[in-house]
Parts: structure tokens; sequence; C-alpha cells
């Protein structure tokens, strides 16, 4: 358990550490956005709509940047959000998905964490007060993505971008 999950109001001044070897070899987080080889992914998330994906070198993870489509609470009080992207081939590492552009100070929560069809993709613990349109970046195993990110409408069925060398919207 870290500091910043002990005592959430950090988050706000200092970032969550990231799992070294779980992210691209130039990443860093800031208490607002993570930076992937220089490239900010809530800027991504901007430029390009979500889901999309950032490719850094072929043989590091990606990250897939991904939006809140819907956010609700079983009758049994567990938390559940619906991404707009669907990760279940993606070989995402659920455990380091994180908010992108705000600083939430809010307690984590066990969150159930489900595909656009509502298929329950994992169980991770995130802060209480994410809500629709939140940005959330994930790394995955650079394989399952390139193949494995799908899309059902929303803004990132926009079609194909080519943004900058080794950024591209997911299909």
């Amino acid at each position: 358990m870290t500091l910043t999950a002990i005592l959430p109001t950090l988050r706000a001044s200092i970032p969550d550490p990231l799992a070294a070897g779980c992210w691209p070899a130039y990443t860093r987080a800031t208490t607002t956005d993570l930076v992937v080889d220089g490239v900010s992914l809530h800027t991504l998330a901007t430029l390009c709509g979500t889901p999309c994906v950032h490719t850094a070198q072929a043989t590091e993870p990606v990250v897939v940047v991904t939006a809140v489509g819907d956010t609700t609470t079983t009758p049994d009080g567990r938390r559940v959000l619906v991404l707009d992207a669907d990760l279940g081939r993606a070989g995402a590492t659920w455990p380091e998905l994180r908010l992108v552009g705000r600083a939430s100070v809010a307690r984590l929560v066990p969150t159930v964490v489900c595909d656009p069809d509502k298929a329950r993709l994992a169980q991770v613990e995130l802060p209480a007060d994410l809500a629709v349109g939140d940005v959330l970046g994930v790394p995955c195993a650079a394989v399952g993505v390139r193949g494995g990110v799908g899309v059902r409408g929303g803004a990132g069925a926009r079609g194909r971008r080519e943004l900058s060398r080794g950024t591209r919207p997911a299909r």
C-alpha cells in the first residue's frame, strides 16, 4: 500500500508511484497526467478522442487511453465502471489503471471494470469520485493491443488518424 493510498489528499501534491516494469521505459507520472515518451496522455485523448493507443518501442508495453462511459452501483453496493474500449484481449495490467486529466483526492474503493458490453474485465482499486467522461490510462501487452482493442461507438470511433510517430487511435 502506498502513502497516496493511505492519505488520498497527497495525490494533489505528489503522483501515485508507477510499477516501473509495467509501463514503457520513458513514462513518468504527474499529479494529473501520465507522460509516455514525452507525450501527455491527457493531450493525446483531447486530440484523438478515446479510446486511443500510444505505442512506445516495439518491445515495450503500449498504453491505452480510454474513458468512463457509465458508472453504476450494484444492489450489493459494488461500484461498476463501463469503459469505452473493449480491452478483453489487450493484456491490460489492471492494477496500473490510472486517472488522467485531474487529481482525485477521493479514497480508493473496489471497482469492477467492464467493457462497452458490460462484460467484467477486472476489479481494481480506483478513486471513489470517478465519473462519466473521466479519462484513464492503462499499460497493455503490445501484441494484444495491436489487434485487441475494440471500439463500440463513441468519440473514438471517428476513424484512424496518425498524429505522431508512435501514436495512433484505436480501431
